[in-house]
């Protein structure tokens, strides 16, 4: 198996895919410099006549907005907020479309795609996928050390860079 480099990590809102994301960024020499809605922030804050900020803070209260701004961006270019993201960092969160799962298989944009699967969450209409269309599936049901202990066996187990200082025992610091 080659040592994956690139890691998207999918799955319903409120799943748990920032704290993976977050995770392995603490514990392997891949970074994450935030999710795809970052990306999309410019694209939103041009349609409302706001910055940048003001887009994506307000971004939950607007989630229907975000979804067809989302869909115009993603309707162009599959791939294009999944490339920005990777000019600045290795790992990638937040895809909703199965357009851009599809692009990231195309365009080998990333080496590695991982389910967040969390039965304590439903699965939101904006989601056009599932776990079958993924490499992985990590679950989240059990709380956060649980959680990072599935991680954390993700990680060695994908022989992904691991840092020196990464936890040793499975979850435990």
């Amino acid at each position: 198996m080659t040592t994956p480099k690139r890691i998207l990590i999918v799955g319903p809102g409120r799943a748990g895919k920032d704290t993976a994301c977050e995770y392995l960024a603490k514990i392997t020499e891949l970074r994450f410099a935030g999710t795809t809605s970052l990306y999309l922030a410019k694209y939103v804050a041009a349609r409302l006549g706001v910055s940048e900020q003001e887009a994506y803070r307000t971004r939950h209260q607007n989630r229907n907005f975000w979804h067809r701004v989302g869909n115009e961006v993603r309707k162009q270019d599959p791939g294009l907020l999944i490339r920005e993201s990777l000019k600045h960092a290795e790992i990638v969160g937040g895809v909703r479309a199965l357009a851009e799962i599809v692009a990231c298989r195309d365009e080998h944009l990333v080496d590695l795609i991982v389910w967040i699967d969390n039965d304590r969450v439903p699965r939101g209409s904006t989601l056009t996928f599932g776990e079958r269309e993924c490499d992985v599936i990590v679950p989240n049901h059990w709380g956060l050390e649980d959680f990072h202990g599935r991680l954390l066996r993700l990680a060695r187990f994908a022989g992904l860079p691991m840092r020196p200082d990464a936890t040793t025992k499975d979850g435990q610091e």
